[in-house]
């Protein structure tokens, strides 16, 4: 009875059970390959032939791992923003020098000044919208008052393709202390500056000659520049929910000062792992064949002896 309590124990530990299932499926496995060669040509090869056939079939696995990381497997640490400072916009200026060319957010247009050129925004944008909206759904009226060529490198991201920065940002200002939570403030524009250039923002579609240099240069192109975003909030005011009717939307408070969490893209490490592993298996493949190889050239070479020594 004792050791069936052991038994279920361990049965019931994930960790015991996969060290378990692991060392029977190795044992049963390559046991079995390695008696198979045993039994027919000798122990000691039969071991050097099975660590040979194993650590090929690895090289040649964890290659693949290597090329194309798996999402459950050996794999390093995916890319993420960093946060490098929080500006003040109004206070001075940024640490970050890039920073100092983002237009101020005073100096944009509003969404009023966009509504009375576009009245036609106000059925798609019922509750407001920000620049970043517009990015996203209307690039053509966003461009009649946003130019590139007058943004000093900065292009607005549109609120789709924001979150992973966003949220990044929302870690950063709780963490500083300045907000206590996201509830506290309201996402503004978030702008992006750097990092490998697009091909949309490079050539037309049609424009076959650019699309080929473009791939040239990008191929050729060993370091990535650095690659910064910068997400704008603000606080908002603070406002009660009535009983009975749904949280009011959050308004800003345009007398409070807007914050620029600024970050820098983090582009990880998700091939080193596989490539280590990779290192470590096709390094002890060479070592094995090598091994069978100088073996081979020993018995040849003592056959050779036994012939000579046969025929005198």
């Amino acid at each position: 009875m004792h050791h069936l309590q052991i038994l279920a124990g361990i049965a019931f530990n994930p960790g015991i059970r996969g060290i378990l299932v692991v060392g029977v499926g190795v044992a049963v496995l390559m046991g079995s390959v390695w008696l198979l060669l045993a039994s027919n040509v000798g122990a000691r090869l039969g071991m050097l032939l099975t660590l040979t056939g194993l650590f090929g079939w690895l090289t040649i696995l964890t290659l693949t791992w290597w090329i194309s990381p798996p999402a459950i497997g050996p794999r390093g640490n995916n890319g993420s923003w960093k946060p490098v400072e929080i500006y003040v916009n109004g206070s001075g200026s940024p640490k970050t020098i890039q920073v100092g060319g983002l237009a101020d957010p005073s100096s944009l247009p509003t969404a009023d000044e966009i509504l009375a050129d576009h009245p036609e925004l106000a059925a798609d944008y019922p509750n407001g919208f920000l620049l970043s909206d517009l990015a996203a759904n209307n690039p053509t009226v966003l461009a009649e008052y946003i130019h590139s060529e007058n943004m000093n490198g900065w292009s607005l991201v549109a609120s789709s393709a924001a979150g992973e920065s966003q949220a990044a940002a929302d870690v950063a200002l709780v963490n500083a202390g300045i907000f206590t939570g996201p509830t506290a403030y309201k996402k503004l524009n978030t702008w992006e500056y750097g990092g490998k250039p697009q091909r949309e923002k490079e050539c037309a579609d049609t424009d076959a000659v650019c699309r080929a240099v473009f791939r040239v240069k990008l191929a050729t192109t060993f370091k990535h520049p650095t690659h910064y975003a910068v997400v704008q909030v603000q606080k908002v005011v603070t406002q009660e929910a009535k009983p009975g009717e749904p949280p009011p939307l959050p308004k800003v408070d345009t007398s409070a000062p807007v914050y620029s969490v600024v970050l820098v893209r983090d582009l990880g490490n998700v091939r080193l792992i596989p490539f280590l592993y990779f290192l470590i298996s096709v390094s002890l493949f060479v070592i094995f064949a090598w091994t069978l190889h100088n073996r081979e050239k020993v018995l040849m070479k003592n056959k050779a002896l036994a012939e000579v020594a046969k025929g005198a």
